[in-house]
């Protein structure tokens, strides 16, 4: 009547794939963290040199429009006439040719 109870205990191999089992996921967990923490800090590099980008496009702007209002026509000229320069506006163009020649009408609109 006694009868020996039949008890499953883990023996020396199954334990030993245990623990790799257990060495693996761990593994692969910690990659994982590190993964991620390498992928946030490159996000905030990224973020970090398009908020460069857009503030150096914003000067860029800036600069490019200041240098088309002092090349403007009327600023320009306003400010060689309080520099008293040389340079003047000129009032007509004239063509200086020999009156003799004949003009063709083949020839170019800027010789006619």
């Amino acid at each position: 009547m006694n009868q020996r109870k039949s008890a499953t205990s883990l023996g020396f191999p199954s334990l030993i794939l245990l623990i790799i089992a257990v060495v693996i996921v761990s593994s692969g967990g910690i990659g994982y963290v590190v993964m991620k923490n390498k992928q946030l800090t490159v996000r905030s590099k990224i973020a970090k040199i398009q908020r460069q980008m857009d503030e150096h496009n914003v000067s860029i702007t800036l600069h490019q429009s200041d240098i088309e209002e002092t090349l403007g026509y009327y600023r320009l000229r306003r400010q060689l006439a309080e520099m008293k320069s040389p340079l003047i506006e000129i009032e007509y163009a004239e063509v200086c040719r020999d009156p003799a020649e004949p003009v063709s009408s083949q020839a170019p609109v800027a010789a006619r």
